[in-house]
């Protein structure tokens, strides 16, 4: 008979693997207040998108601290919540600056029907990103665009949010 070997992660890596997941998990929750803001303030009440965005931020901001603190990070609640939260909220500023960003490239992009951008139509890009950032026209955006231009952005800042808070916010 052929012993099996199991081997198990050291303590500390289930807890960093436990505590991440937990962290996706709230995530996913105010991803999904973010995207519910996000579509209700720009299709249905016709707020322009940066305007949009940002508000449908901070909602989810408020929805993600209130749940890390009490469950992904609950140990750190020893520390006085409003100091957190300022160190929440100026990470997750860094957070709405990358994602924003990223979401005016990729609908600059699409918008330009892929003409514009690093490799192509420079000065077409930016008219359009200027458009995208101002609100300029008023143009509206289709909704697969805008809400994946969001998912790609929530894609890459997660790690971003995640690193900061547990480094820096909730740190015990």
């Amino acid at each position: 008979m052929i012993a099996q070997r199991t081997e198990s992660l050291p303590i500390t890596q289930n807890k960093d693997v436990r505590q991440f997941a937990k962290f996706v998990i709230v995530g996913l929750t105010s991803m999904v207040v973010n995207f519910t803001f996000l579509n209700l303030l720009y299709y249905k009440a016709h707020i322009l998108l940066l305007a949009s965005v940002t508000l449908a931020f901070v909602l989810s901001v408020c929805n993600g601290f209130i749940w890390n603190r009490r469950w992904t990070f609950k140990e750190a609640r020893l520390h006085a919540a409003h100091e957190q939260y300022v160190r929440f909220l100026a990470v997750n500023i860094v957070g709405w600056f990358l994602n924003t960003s990223i979401m005016v490239v990729i609908i600059s992009h699409f918008a330009s029907h892929g003409t514009g951008g690093i490799f192509g139509d420079i000065d077409g890009f930016k008219r359009i990103a200027m458009a995208v950032i101002s609100g300029t026209g008023k143009h509206q955006y289709p909704p697969l665009l805008v809400n994946g231009s969001q998912l790609a952005a929530a894609g890459v800042v997660v790690f971003w949010n995640f690193f900061a808070n547990r480094r820096w916010t909730f740190k015990h």
